[in-house]
């Protein structure tokens, strides 16, 4: 009988890191898509062997009703999702705040609070995609940069409080990446996209790799990775 290959969930996976990351684990792991694009899941699932897709959408107070029974052997769980918003304080709506919690930080801690159990009994990793913005100025971005430092403040208070259960968390603050996003964002800008100055999806999922392989006594618990800039 064929062994049955572990399962890693990574969120966010219609994105540019996320199916980065999901292509970079799919020969280690039968891997779950999920996210709010069914489309774009079910697309990158065709590339993928034994990938299923869950779509995930907690915008506006929307609920999860049924998790793919897959989740029930979780061993590692990879946070890409994220929205981006650009605007000054003044011009930035209450819709467009409600919009990116929900996106970054609500999304996140519903998907955790409901795989905690399989990753417990896993002894599994959880490894968060966040943003260097938590430490730069938030000038034109503070909803953004706010949803991040709150998903920094969950991942800590995850990372201190599931310990003891076996779970190791890790955040990863990459710099820019040559994604869709950033394309958007340098428009808003007003700057030149050039996608051979930031860091590419790929390289954040090998990253990501090297924290799944490392030696199980080992916890790596936050690091950066930033472009090197030409």
């Amino acid at each position: 009988m064929t062994e049955e290959r572990p399962i890693a969930l990574v969120m966010g996976a219609a994105g540019g890191i996320g199916q980065a990351v999901a292509s970079a684990l799919a020969d280690r792991y039968r891997v779950g898509l999920a996210g709010r694009d069914e489309v774009a899941l079910r697309k990158l699932a065709e590339t993928l062997p034994e990938a299923f897709c869950w779509r995930v959408d907690l915008s506006r107070g929307r609920t999860i009703s049924e998790m793919p029974s897959e989740l029930s052997r979780l061993s590692l769980f990879v946070n890409c999702a994220g929205l981006f918003a650009y605007g000054t304080i003044a011009d930035t709506s209450m819709e467009v705040w409600q919009d990116l919690f929900s996106a970054n930080l609500f999304g996140f801690v519903e998907v955790t609070r409901l795989v905690l159990p399989a990753l417990r009994a896993a002894r599994g990793r959880v490894i968060v995609v966040n943003s260097t913005a938590v430490s730069g100025s938030p000038a034109k971005r503070a909803a953004y940069a706010a949803s991040k430092v709150a998903v920094r403040t969950f991942t800590e208070a995850l990372h201190q409080e599931e310990l003891e259960n076996g779970i190791r968390v890790t955040s990863v603050y990459p710099g820019r990446v040559a994604t869709k996003t950033q394309q958007a964002v340098r428009l808003a800008e007003g700057g030149p996209y050039d996608p051979e100055s930031y860091l590419s999806p790929a390289s954040v999922a090998a990253a990501i790799l090297w924290v799944v392989l490392s030696p199980d006594d080992s916890h790596i618990t936050q690091f950066e990775v930033k472009p090197v800039w030409h």
